[in-house]
Formats: C-alpha cells, sequence, structure tokens
C-alpha cells in the first residue's frame, strides 16, 4: 500500500526533526530544502542525496519510489551528511571534496571508501530505530484503542 503525500511530507518532517534534534544540529543557522524525486536512483544510483548550495542552505533528494521503512533510513543517512556539512566536517569547494580537512578526488576514491560515506552508514541505522520504536509504539497505542472500541 502506498502512502498518501501529505502522510509521507509529515514523516520527512518528523524525521528531519527528530535526527536534527539527536545529531545535535537542531540548534545550527540553516535551511534545508527538500524534493522527492521518482528518477533520482536512475540519474545518481541512489536514494537520496544531500548537497551545500551555500554555507547555510542544503538541499536534500529522496527517492518517491521508496517504501516508508527504507525513506525513513535514507532521510536519516542524508541527516548525517547535512551535519557533516553544518559543523564544517564535510565541504564541497568546486569540484573539490574535503573531509576533516583533508581534501578527496571523489572519483579516485570508491564511494564505498568515502569516510564521509562511513560515518552516515555507522549512525543511520542508530537513526532510523529512534523513529521505528516511536511508531511502534504509537502503534501499540492504536491497537489497544481499537480493542477497546
Amino acid at each position: 500500500m502506498e502512502m498518501r503525500q501529505s502522510d509521507r511530507k509529515m514523516l520527512i518532517e518528523a524525521c528531519i526533526k527528530l535526527f536534527a534534534k539527536e545529531l545535535k544540529i537542531d540548534k545550527n543557522d540553516f535551511t534545508l530544502i527538500v524534493f522527492s524525486s521518482k528518477d533520482i536512483v536512475q540519474v545518481e544510483g541512489a536514494n537520496g542525496m544531500a548537497s551545500p548550495i551555500t554555507d547555510k542552505l542544503y538541499t536534500m533528494v529522496l527517492s518517491s519510489r521508496i517504501d516508508c521503512e527504507k525513506l525513513i533510513e535514507v532521510i536519516a543517512h542524508e541527516m548525517v551528511h547535512i551535519k557533516q556539512f553544518a559543523k564544517g566536517q564535510l565541504k564541497r569547494i568546486g569540484r573539490q571534496t574535503f573531509w576533516m580537512g583533508k581534501r578527496y578526488v571523489r572519483s579516485k576514491v570508491n564511494y564505498y571508501d568515502h569516510p564521509w560515506e562511513h560515518d552516515a552508514w555507522s549512525k543511520e541505522k542508530f537513526l532510523s530505530a529512534k523513529i521505528f520504536k516511536i511508531l511502534s509504539k504509537e502503534n501499540e497505542k492504536f491497537e489497544r484503542s481499537q480493542r477497546k472500541s
């Protein structure tokens, strides 16, 4: 069953808010613009992508073709990249990428060897587990209320 657009939007907003708090960037001054795209997998080979536009403006593109569970995991992963940009850990200057001050030529390093990706992968499961736990508790409450009526 496909998620309604309004429910998907609320889920995305809730995830971003919780993940920003967990990553301690909820007090940082930045703007995040989120897009959905059905073509991101074909164009970028990924279910999501985060990019800096300026020092305080970032975009996140999420695949509109993924299920709820995968969406939460992708938002978690991309929010780690937003934290990396916001804290200055990851910088993109022109075609150059810097991680913790060290320059990387992305085209010469396999995607799976990028240290900023290792950081995102190490945190995405922990972050998404927080949302899954909240959803599970809400589902239990709902089921109990249905049994009572």
